[in-house]
């Protein structure tokens, strides 16, 4: 049997989200997109004190996770928040944070 079929799809959800906004780098990132609405590679690289190929891995790990969407033209990558995943991430969070929380023990 895989690790992936001991765990619900929900938990492979919340793990894969959690894995993505897991390194401080990619919140900035999110949030200066989020706050933006929609920008561009240079943009973040300006606003992101980090090398060049270290913000393009933290936004391929965002891209991949469904957080957020690029288009390149020509030399110009833009980025934007994928607000229909932004809302289930946001779902997905709320229902699982607010689930048993009476159980929880002070």
């Amino acid at each position: 049997m895989k690790s992936k079929e001991l765990y619900t799809l929900r938990q492979q959800l919340v793990s894969g989200i959690t894995r993505a906004i897991g390194h401080p780098a990619r919140i900035a990132i999110l949030e200066y997109v989020s706050e933006k609405g929609e920008c561009y590679f240079g943009d973040v690289e300006s606003e992101v004190p980090l090398a060049k190929a270290t913000i393009s891995r933290h936004l391929s790990d965002l891209r991949n996770a469904g957080l957020v969407k690029t288009e390149t033209a020509g030399p110009r990558t833009r980025i934007w928040i994928h607000k229909q995943n932004w809302e289930f991430a946001r779902n997905v969070f709320n229902d699982f944070f607010s689930e048993n929380f009476e159980n929880i023990k002070a």
